[in-house]
């Protein structure tokens, strides 16, 4: 028995590749802000959830994952999940809280945000960090700043983070923001393997090494040497 993909929904208009820029995340971002208002305005049931939509702040989850190309599970949490290994054991995953308050920190530069649990066996124990001047920056000090101790930052489910980071993006999912962060850092010719390696928690150097073709690094130097 194979793990599958339990969300089909969620590729269904195909994989998206091509990295965006700044601009089309500052877009979204409005988009996100007017969901949030329209939610408030409404206050009644749809077919994305409950009222209480309303008060989750999806331009603040956006910015985490445009900034820091964190897996959506490791910002809002996720249930225990069964699954197979290649030789057909069965085995069960650990549920994880998500980032709560206590994860973060804001500085007078920086948010830095240290993440308790790394998915996929990753090994990175550093935090990561969004520097305060940064587009929607202010939208992550506001949810920090209202939510009680001990409780997540963002108390829903990983697949309604889904649902709501494709309605907000016309159809971009969250882990194509781990791509899109990944590809522009390699395309950066100051990110070294180890950094990139620290940052996104890999284990597998083979991960690294796509993601370095995808931002195009060795061909890029290989240009100076004609």
């Amino acid at each position: 028995m194979g793990r599958g993909n339990p969300y089909p929904h969620r590729y269904k208009g195909g994989k998206k590749e091509k990295t965006i820029t700044d601009e089309d995340f500052e877009r979204f971002l409005r988009r996100a802000k007017e969901f949030r208002e329209e939610r408030r305005l409404k206050g009644k049931r749809t077919v994305l959830g409950a009222s209480r939509l309303k008060d989750v702040n999806v331009a603040a989850l956006l910015s985490i994952l445009f900034y820091t190309g964190l897996r959506v599970s490791e910002i809002v949490g996720d249930i225990k999940h069964k699954y197979s290994l290649k030789d057909g054991a069965i085995c069960t995953s650990k549920p994880i809280t998500g980032i709560l308050k206590k994860h973060i920190r804001v500085e007078k530069n920086y948010i830095e945000i240290r993440i308790p649990e790394r998915r996929k066996h990753g090994i990175s124990t550093s935090p990561v960090f969004i520097k305060r001047d940064r587009v929607g920056a202010n939208e992550i000090v506001r949810v920090y700043l209202n939510t009680l101790e001990g409780r997540r930052l963002f108390p829903i489910s990983k697949v309604l983070a889904w649902q709501l980071i494709k309605c907000v993006t016309d159809g971009y999912y969250p882990h194509f923001f781990r791509l899109n962060r990944a590809t522009w850092f390699a395309r950066h010719p100051a990110t070294s393997l180890d950094e990139l390696k620290e940052w996104f928690g890999w284990r597998d150097p083979r991960t690294l090494q796509s993601y370095m073709a995808k931002g195009g690094r060795e061909t890029r130097e290989m240009a100076d040497r004609v």
